[in-house]
């Protein structure tokens, strides 16, 4: 009895870890989408600077950049780099007109 008991546990938190996995993913799909659709709907480009640039466990990239008089800062990921660029290199973008924080930097696949 113990061994159902204990089977049927693990199942259960097996079910829960999967299903969050699965809802975590799904919300960032819709996410990264969503924010496209917005940059689509009306675009400008622009150019910013690599602040830091990291692509241990992930691919992390931080970009600081200037529409009219202000200054924005942009923390995201990034899918590939064919052009090697590190930090203090510049980096071009699209960015949503009506939105300038939303911005999808050319190392992004939706660039």
């Amino acid at each position: 009895m113990n061994k159902v008991k204990l089977g049927l546990t693990f199942v259960v938190i097996v079910g829960i870890i999967v299903g969050a996995l699965y809802w975590i993913a799904n919300n960032a799909s819709k996410s990264k989408s969503d924010k496209l659709e917005q940059i689509n709907k009306s675009y400008g480009y622009s150019k910013g600077i690599i602040i830091r640039k990291q692509s241990y466990k992930g691919h992390s990239i931080e970009v600081k950049y200037q529409i009219g008089s202000k200054e924005y800062q942009y923390n995201g990921g990034w899918d590939s780099n064919p052009h090697n660029l590190g930090e203090g290199d510049s980096i071009s973008f699209r960015y949503a007109l009506d939105t300038p924080e939303l911005i999808v930097t050319e190392l992004d696949n939706g660039y």
